[in-house]
This record gives structure tokens, C-alpha cells and sequence, in this order.
């Protein structure tokens, strides 16, 4: 049986779309950690393969021989709807944020966005445990699938990919070079659904007369989202969260 590692979000469930299906139950078992736990498992080997986000490959990549399976993958291209930058009400100054999952790769990217964007750099509070005590005792909320009409609220990946032209790759199926799995790369293809993108609209409260942000989510690696995840590499390193800017290896290629 291959074990895999995935981060416990439902984001991920397209990837996953056919675990029910009998042969491939037969194949492998699935286990749902977080995001770091996930990058965690893949190093101490616990797991054949993870899917994990930039900066688990990058962190991980420095004390192991990584390959990333060029098959199913998400990927996301304008406005989506997931990670979300929440403000306070009538807020004069930004100064601290709060989030229910401060460690998770879409979190961070909301900080630096603060700070790339609109020069606001807010420290971590984590003494609150739901999104409205956050909102109530801090100015900034980071978190996943935030919008609500009463907020003002940005859209990470609409937010990034507006600032830097490039899509932001949230993750991707990743193994050790010398432990790949026999027929890893159709196994995950397999499990996954064969959606290749989902388009997202924004859905307008009732009354309002705006033009619906658009964008979609992609679920194939491709040479898109390979350049896509050089430039995120370069922009953690630029940001000094990684000390090197790892290669892109991939199985089979590298």
C-alpha cells in the first residue's frame, strides 16, 4: 500500500476525487495532516509521497533528494475565493493579525502581500480561537475562505496574482527520488477527478451592480505552473523565508 500525506483542507478534495473508487483503494492509503505535518512525514519517511506546498518542498528539498510528480496539482489564477485578507472595522492603523491556521502556506502569502502591496507589516496574535473573536480583537484576519458581505476583505490569490502576473501554486504531489513508488505518476493520476480547471465568478450580494471578479483554479502540472513556481521560490527567498532558492527537480526529468 503507497501512503500519502495531505494537507486537511477540502481545497484539496479535486485531487482526491476518486479515492472511493476500488482499485485505487486497493493501492494506497490516505492520511490528512497539516500542511507542515505533511512536509514533516515525507522527510522522516513515513509517507511515500505528500502533497505540499512551496515552502514544504523548498524546506524540505535542503535535507533530501526531492522530486515533484508532474501530474495533479491546484494551482490559482485571479480571484478564487479562498485564502482571504479580513479588516476590522473602522480601523485607522494595522498593527496585528490573527489566523486560525497561522502556519499554512496561503497565510504567509497574505502577510507578505500586506506588506509588498500597502507597506503593512502586522505581528501574530494567537490568543483567539474563531474567526469573530479574531475580527473583534485584531485588525487583520488571514485565513481560508474569509469573505462575508458585512467585511471588507482582499483575495489573496486575486491580490498576488494582480501584483505579480503569475498564478500562486498552492501544491503539489512531491516524493524522494530514490523511494518513488512504482507507477506513482498514473496512481495519482487516477485518483484524481479529470477536471483539468475550475472557473470561480464572484458571487455579488443582491442589489449590487459591480462586475464579478473572475478567475479559476487549474489542476495539472504543467510548464505554466513550473514557471510559476520559480518565481514563488524567488519570492520566499526574496523575502529571506528559505536561505537558498531550490531547483525545480522533477521525476523523471532530473
Amino acid at each position: 500500500m503507497i501512503k500519502l500525506a495531505v494537507p486537511n483542507n477540502q481545497i484539496y478534495d479535486e485531487l482526491l476525487s476518486n479515492i472511493n473508487s476500488q482499485n485505487i483503494k486497493d493501492e494506497i492509503n490516505i492520511f490528512r495532516f497539516s500542511e507542515k505535518e505533511c512536509a514533516s512525514h515525507l522527510l522522516n519517511n513515513r509517507v511515500d509521497a505528500a502533497l505540499l506546498t512551496p515552502m514544504g518542498y523548498a524546506e524540505g528539498l535542503f535535507d533530501a533528494d526531492y522530486r515533484i510528480i508532474p501530474g495533479p496539482a491546484l494551482l490559482s489564477e485571479a480571484y478564487t475565493n479562498s485564502g482571504t485578507i479580513i479588516f476590522g472595522k473602522g480601523l485607522k492603523s494595522v498593527k496585528s493579525f490573527a489566523s486560525d491556521k497561522p502556519d499554512d502556506f496561503i497565510v504567509t502569502i497574505g502577510k507578505l502581500l500586506l506588506g509588498e502591496r500597502y507597506n503593512i507589516f502586522p505581528s501574530l496574535e494567537n490568543n483567539y480561537k474563531t474567526i469573530e473573536d479574531m475580527i473583534s480583537n485584531c485588525d487583520v484576519v488571514i485565513t481560508w475562505n474569509g469573505e462575508k458581505e458585512e467585511r471588507v476583505t482582499l483575495d489573496i490569490s486575486d491580490e498576488w496574482f494582480d501584483m505579480n502576473e503569475f498564478p500562486l501554486p498552492f501544491a503539489f504531489w512531491v516524493c524522494k527520488s530514490e523511494e518513488a513508488p512504482e507507477n506513482i505518476q498514473s496512481i495519482l493520476t487516477s485518483l484524481a477527478s479529470d477536471s483539468v480547471e475550475k472557473q470561480i465568478t464572484e458571487e455579488l450580494p443582491e442589489g449590487k451592480d459591480f462586475v464579478p471578479r473572475q478567475g479559476k483554479f487549474l489542476f495539472r502540472w504543467n510548464d505554466d505552473y513550473e514557471r510559476a513556481l520559480e518565481f514563488t521560490l524567488h519570492f520566499l527567498y526574496y523575502h529571506q523565508l528559505i536561505t537558498e532558492i531550490p531547483a525545480v527537480k522533477l521525476l523523471g526529468r532530473d
